[in-house]
């Protein structure tokens, strides 16, 4: 511990600094001395590092006595002594003090500094004691200090956790917006008298209205294809007419458009159709585990 920085606690009324009594528990202090450090930490206080560095130090020192029962009755011994001192002091009139000012240069040297060698051993034995608690907390370390540092340092960790956690989620939450599916069926007799329709062929078609990000096909002349956008489904959906007259396939929304996208003057939602009636319309002998990891496997392949 620097000069400075001794000579400082020495002067400096460390229950204040925790805003607790002199008779306060541990816990107590303990407990304040957790709300300061979060408060003054240097990764709280970006923008005046190096003060917040000082004044951290300052209170783990501080924390470092009043957790030490032996430091702390030497600190609360000379605090005793210093307000008795003082109280003394004021206790005295003009008159004796005087008085007093008076005697002591009439007094012989030798009487005179026998009275100041008593005052000054009486103080230095106080703060010597002080000192020497002092002295061996910074050369055996306090342990409890180390815990307390631990547990601060773990809060704002947690603290930055949190604060990444929230913003990941934000992001994904922003990436997630789920762009309505479509969709499509056709009846086999009239699929058949103009070309046979398969997964190739349906990729081919539709790409024409945006980036496709997977095609699941279905049991029943059916599929369910998913757009990377919500304007390729308005295409899509707009150019239902020219896909029945050419394909005879029928297109329906799953899902709901966002308010932002312009939709047809007939409105797509009565079209639409939950998802999980549509999946119903696919092979039942898949279990719902089965159907949705070939979904994965098809939005993996439409992103290689």
């Amino acid at each position: 511990m620097s000069e400075t920085i001794k000579n400082k606690l020495l002067e400096t009324d460390l229950y204040k600094i925790f805003d607790v009594e002199e008779d306060s528990p541990i816990e107590q202090i303990k407990k304040a001395y957790r709300k300061k450090a979060l408060e003054l930490h240097p990764d709280k206080n970006p923008d005046n590092k190096e003060e917040a560095e000082r004044k951290f130090i300052e209170l783990g020192k501080a924390f470092e006595i009043l957790a030490d029962k032996t430091a702390r009755a030497a600190y609360d011994a000379v605090r005793r002594q210093k307000r008795e001192k003082a109280k003394r002091d004021q206790q005295l009139d003009e008159k004796r003090r005087k008085l007093k000012e008076d005697l002591e240069r009439r007094e012989a040297e030798a009487a005179a500094k026998y009275e100041k060698k008593t005052e000054i051993y009486k103080k230095s034995k106080e703060e010597e004691w002080l000192q020497k608690e002092v002295d061996r907390l910074r050369k055996e370390g306090s342990k409890l200090l180390e815990e307390e540092m631990n547990f601060i340092n773990q809060q704002i960790r947690l603290e930055k956790k949190r604060t990444s956690e929230s913003e990941t989620k934000q992001t994904k939450s922003n990436k997630q917006q789920a762009v309505p599916k479509i969709k499509i069926t056709w009846s086999k007799e009239k699929a058949s008298d103009k070309i046979k329709l398969d997964e190739n062929l349906l990729n081919h078609i539709f790409s024409s209205y945006g980036d496709i990000e997977f095609i699941v096909m279905g049991k029943k002349s059916s599929a369910i294809l998913e757009y990377k956008n919500e304007q390729s489904v308005i295409k899509c959906y707009n150019d239902e007419a020219n896909l029945n007259d050419k394909y005879g396939l029928v297109i329906k929304i799953i899902g709901e458009l966002s308010p932002t996208v312009k939709n047809k003057e007939t409105s797509p939602q009565k079209n639409q159709e939950s998802v999980v009636d549509d999946l119903a319309n696919f092979d039942s002998t898949k279990s719902f585990e089965d159907m949705e990891m070939e979904i994965l496997k098809k939005l993996k392949a439409a992103s290689s």
